[in-house]
C-alpha cells in the first residue's frame, strides 16, 4: 500500500517522525552510561554536508535522529530490532550490528503499535531495557528524488552488517515480501523483482565486495568522510540520469527546479563519447539499461559501482548478504 514506488523492492526505511529527534532520547542513553561525548563519533567534520543533515535547534543532531528513524522503520517493516541492552562489546563483534530476539506475539504487537504511533518506539526501548544501536549504522549515501517526480524524498542510506540472518516478519500494510540474497543476484531488475534507481546503483556498489567482512571494514573507514548528495539530472529524452562527478553534471544544482541537459540531437553512445568522466544511469523503458562509470573518483571516498552492462546476472558472491 505504499504511495511512493509501489510494487518495487526497496531497502527498509521510511519517513522521519518528530519523536525520532526528541531530546528525551538522552534520558534513555544516559541510563546505559552514555553522555554527550558518546555521540561525537557519529558527527562528520566536513564543509559540504548535505542539507538532510542540517542541525535544527531543540532537536537531536541529524546524525543521531536519522539513525533512530532507520532502526525504528526497520523494526516496524521487517521485525529486525537493531538494539542492545549493554555497552559491553566483544572485540570480535566490533562494528557488527546486534539484534534482539523477542517473541513472535510481542513482535507483532509492537510492530502494530509503532506503525500507528512512532512514539511507541521509545516505549518499546524502555519496556525491553534496550537502546537503538546507532554506532553500528554507517553513513552510506544520500539520494534526493529527481525534480522530474511530483513526489520527492531526501533520503539517507545507512549500512549495517549482521553476522547471522535474523528472523524477519513483514508488516503487512506496507510490505508483501522480504528477500535476503547475494547482491550479485540482484544487479538487474526483472519482471518479478523491480528496483528503483538508487537501490539499483547501491546494489551494484555492494556487489563489488567479495565478502561482508570486506564491506564492513570499508564502511567503517569510509563513513568518516561523510556523503555527497546524489541528485540525478534528467536528459532531455529521459534516457540518461547523470550523477555527481559526471562530466555533464551541473556545477550548480537546483534542489527544487527541474534541470534538463538538452542533448536531443545525439545518441546515448555519442553522449558517452563527449563525457571524459562518467557516473550515470542509462534507461530504457523506465528500467535500468546500463549503469556506466568511467574515470570516476568519488569525493566522499566511495567505490564506483559495477558497470551493469559488463556483469552476468548469474554472478554471486559468497558470504555477502543483502
Amino acid at each position: 500500500n505504499s504511495k511512493f514506488m509501489p510494487n518495487t523492492y526497496v531497502f527498509p526505511g521510511g519517513v522521519t517522525d518528530p519523536s525520532d529527534a526528541d531530546l528525551k532520547w538522552h534520558n534513555l542513553y544516559s541510563a546505559f552510561g552514555f553522555d554527550t561525548n558518546s555521540f561525537t563519533s557519529l558527527s562528520i567534520n566536513t564543509s559540504n554536508r548535505p542539507q538532510i543533515f542540517k542541525f535544527r535547534p531543540n532537536e537531536l543532531p541529524k546524525e543521531v535522529s536519522l539513525r533512530i528513524t532507520a532502526i525504528r522503520e526497520t523494526f516496524e517493516e521487517c521485525g529486525i530490532l537493531l538494539c542492545k541492552q549493554s555497552q559491553d562489546d566483544k572485540r570480535e563483534d566490533f562494528g557488527w550490528a546486534q539484534y534482539m530476539n523477542i517473541s513472535e506475539s510481542e513482535l507483532y504487537n509492537w510492530q502494530t503499535r509503532i506503525h500507528n504511533d512512532a512514539r511507541e518506539f521509545y516505549t518499546l526501548c524502555e519496556n525491553f531495557n534496550c537502546y537503538p544501536d546507532l554506532w553500528s549504522l554507517y553513513e552510506w549515501s544520500n539520494w534526493l528524488t529527481p525534480t522530474c517526480f511530483t513526489e520527492r524524498y531526501d533520503t539517507a542510506f545507512y549500512l549495517a552488517c549482521v553476522s547471522t540472518v535474523p528472523r524477519t516478519i513483514c508488516e503487512v500494510t506496507e510490505m508483501e515480501d522480504l528477500k535476503w540474497d547475494m547482491p550479485g543476484n540482484y544487479l538487474f531488475s526483472s519482471p518479478d523483482v523491480v528496483f528503483p534507481l538508487p537501490q539499483q546503483y547501491e546494489i551494484a556498489r555492494i556487489a563489488k565486495f567479495e565478502s561482508i567482512h570486506n564491506l564492513l571494514d570499508f564502511s567503517i573507514d569510509r563513513s568518516k568522510m561523510g556523503v555527497l548528495l546524489n541528485l540525478p539530472i534528467e536528459l532531455q529524452d529521459g534516457k540518461v540520469l547523470v550523477l555527481p562527478g559526471d562530466s555533464m553534471y551541473p556545477d550548480k544544482v537546483n534542489l527544487l527546479e527541474k534541470q534538463i541537459i538538452k542533448k536531443t540531437d545525439i545518441t546515448i553512445s555519442e553522449f558517452r563519447d563527449i563525457s571524459p568522466v562518467k557516473n550515470r544511469i542509462e534507461l530504457f523503458n523506465l528500467q535500468v539499461k546500463e549503469l556506466y562509470v568511467q574515470n570516476f573518483d568519488s569525493a566522499d571516498g566511495h567505490l564506483a559501482p559495477l558497470q551493469l552492462k559488463n556483469v552476468s546476472t548469474t554472478m554471486t558472491h559468497e558470504n555477502s548478504k543483502l
